[in-house]
């Protein structure tokens, strides 16, 4: 059964304009794919914040540190501090759920982080601590509400 290659049909490729009478070209698989990541990605700064990604969450923390920077008038230093405080909350969980950041998801901005606490020391420089509250069930209250305590997470300390 050897074939002659001049026996065998040949495969003809249509081309967009067969499948496009308006004049527009048809999009394809990797145009139509794009144009969908691109929206995707547009839109991603409009979900809740408990929906936005970490790499996202990062980008609106580092904003929030710059406009509290200009309203507090914080140096270099309180400001890295206030940032790795925050990265510090978000790996620990405590700024993961909507109750604990007020989101605006149409300015796409951090509004306030319930439990930021500021303390201007006399010396000058700005002390963060973000106060994070957990509840504790003990032996006695096993069968009522759970009590809450607050702990604190602060920054590096300060030489």
């Amino acid at each position: 059964m050897n074939q002659d290659s001049s026996s065998r049909g040949k495969t003809y490729r249509k081309s967009h304009t067969v499948l496009d009478v308006s004049g527009a070209v048809a999009l394809g698989f990797y145009e139509k794919t794009f144009q969908f990541l691109h929206q995707d990605a547009e839109n991603a700064l409009h979900r809740p914040w408990h929906k936005i990604e970490r790499g996202l969450r990062i980008g609106r923390l580092r904003e929030f540190v710059e406009r509290e920077k200009a309203r507090l008038n914080l140096n270099e230093e309180d400001e890295d501090l206030l940032f790795k405080l925050l990265i510090k909350g978000l790996d620990r969980k405590v700024l993961n759920s909507k109750a604990s950041v007020t989101y605006d998801s149409e300015k796409e901005q951090i509004t306030e982080i319930k439990g930021l606490v500021a303390h201007t020391t006399a010396a000058g420089p700005v002390k963060f601590s973000l106060i994070e509250k957990k509840a504790v069930v003990t032996q006695k209250r096993r069968g009522k509400e759970p009590a809450t305590t607050t702990t604190r997470v602060d920054g590096p300390a300060s030489e």
